[in-house]
């Protein structure tokens, strides 16, 4: 009678672990992470000064951590700047009158530095606008980040 009731106990047990997902693989539902190099140089970003009309594209995956590492081979400071999703932009930037347009702004950094920094990217996908907030270096200065 005890092995009986053993046995339909453990059967039990088996149907409600399978039921349950447990003992097998559970598949992630958190994107992947990523890395992205940023090459920050005299008034634009990447390798050629044309950003305005040629902007560099980073892709990232939505609500997915995000690791940017940031050069600076410029003679100035340079910062790297997410704007808004379909924000209106001005033609000069201003730090303090447009600062509400900013999503993710990464600090200072000087020339001839580096900088890292994690974070998670934006959930809603699109192609959002990337600038230098240091005055005078949007619109020549941009890169876009598509989320997907």
């Amino acid at each position: 009678m005890k092995l009986k009731y053993l046995a339909v106990l453990a059967i039990f047990a088996a149907l409600f672990f399978v039921a349950c997902g447990g003992g097998g693989e559970e598949e992630s539902t958190q994107p992947e992470s990523v890395t992205i190099q940023v090459t920050q140089n005299d008034n634009y970003y990447g390798a050629t000064p044309d950003n305005a009309t040629n902007p560099p594209q980073w892709n990232v995956n939505a609500g997915g951590q995000v690791s940017i590492e940031l050069m600076n081979n410029g003679t100035v400071e340079h910062n790297w700047a997410v704007i808004k999703l379909n924000s209106d932009m001005p033609d000069a930037f201003d730090s303090a009158a447009n600062a509400d347009l900013i999503l993710k702004e990464t600090g200072l950094v000087a020339a001839g530095e580096s900088f890292r920094e994690s974070f998670f990217a934006p959930s809603e996908p699109g192609e959002y606008l990337v600038i230098c907030t240091v005055a005078g270096h949007y619109p020549s200065m941009q890169g876009r980040l598509v989320v997907n």
